[in-house]
């Protein structure tokens, strides 16, 4: 297990206050908190999901969702049910008390990895090999897609529901939801490994296999790069206003600035205080504060705009695997590898 005395919070920093722990005993894949703050759903590595109450912490319900594992975790955004997928051919949707509502069939008999609900919960993008499906609220088909140079790996829905993207080996596939708009696709020949669209829905950031970050300008097609990354980019986040761009891929986090003439040819803000590599990341609701995960157990908030110092600290009991602010922004849920799932009160 990591030594959690490795990373020394700096003097000013805030200790975060558990409102709750709760153990799995098994490695955390996946999880939500559903939009009215009431349940937080965990998908684990021996194939089980479960329910928690967010205000307390008490278990509500524990399924044994997939045979080897589950793989995704997906809530629709009423909180009504919630979508989970592992390495089988089928997806499933329940309810929020646990019940299984439907399975829902990927392509070609090959696993399903992801699942995403659209922004206003229309919509269930599933992806399962080198296709994605997209169904609507209750699991019919609405769109299958080509077949892709590669596996999928990796769907996020632009914030206003209305385009789907999928990344693979040689660029990102976008699909229109809008009477008249055409297919696009934003062509690299690498392998992308992680994505990020930014609220305002003029940017298209990716983690590539080669240890860098591109991104993509909607309006022109105009794409750049930023290299030297030691590790792969994993953990990607933008800030509420689509200004800044927070990076993983390495111990510290390199954060860029969209704004004005950025981020190219302007240098970083540059976060270091994680003793391992950073694993999470995710900007809180509505604010500038980020917060970030590690390897090193480290769980640490951050205001890059006014500062390149931790705010605030906790550790959990190994590598980060999991960081999700509630809507409001009040609670952080944060979870690791050996299967612990804390839930901070932040102020």
């Amino acid at each position: 297990m990591p030594d959690v005395t490795t990373t020394q919070p700096r003097r000013g920093t805030t200790e975060l206050h558990p409102r709750w722990r709760a153990t799995l005993g098994d490695y955390v894949v996946a999880l939500g908190i559903s939009a009215d703050g009431q349940l937080c759903v965990i998908g684990a590595g021996d194939g089980r999901v479960v329910g928690l109450d967010v205000t307390s912490g008490r278990e509500l319900f524990a399924v044994h969702a997939h045979h080897g594992g589950v793989l995704d975790v997906s809530i629709a955004p009423d909180g009504s049910r919630f979508a989970t997928c592992g390495p089988e051919p089928t997806a499933k949707i329940w309810s929020r008390t646990g019940a299984l509502i439907r399975e829902l069939p990927g392509t070609r008999g090959t696993w399903v990895e992801h699942v995403a609900w659209s922004p206003a919960g229309a919509r269930l993008a599933i992806a399962a090999g080198r296709r994605f499906r997209v169904c609507g609220p209750d699991g019919e088909p609405m769109f299958d897609s080509d077949t892709l140079p590669s596996t999928v790996t990796g769907l996020t829905w632009r914030d206003d529901g209305t385009s789907l993207a999928a990344i693979c080996y040689g660029g990102v596939h976008i699909v229109p939801f809008v009477a008249g708009a055409k297919p696009r696709t934003l062509a690299w020949k690498g392998s992308l490994i992680s994505i990020a669209w930014s609220p305002d829905g003029k940017v298209v950031a990716c983690g590539s296999q080669d240890s860098s970050v591109h991104f993509w300008r909607m309006a022109s097609g105009h794409d750049s790069q930023m290299s030297g990354y030691p590790f792969k980019p994993k953990a990607l986040a933008w800030d509420h206003e689509s200004k800044l761009l927070a990076t993983g891929g390495d111990a510290t986090i390199t954060t860029w600035d969209f704004r004005g003439k950025g981020p190219e040819n302007t240098h970083p803000i540059v976060l270091a205080a994680h003793k391992g590599v950073c694993t999470q990341l995710a900007f809180r609701p509505r604010s500038g504060v980020l917060a970030s995960g590690s390897q090193d157990t480290s769980v640490l908030l951050w205001d890059p705009r006014r500062g390149a110092q931790e705010i605030g600290f906790a550790f959990l009991d190994d590598e980060v695997t999991a960081l999700v602010w509630d809507r409001t922004g009040r609670a952080l849920a944060g979870a690791d590898a050996s299967g612990g799932v804390t839930l901070w009160e932040v102020a």
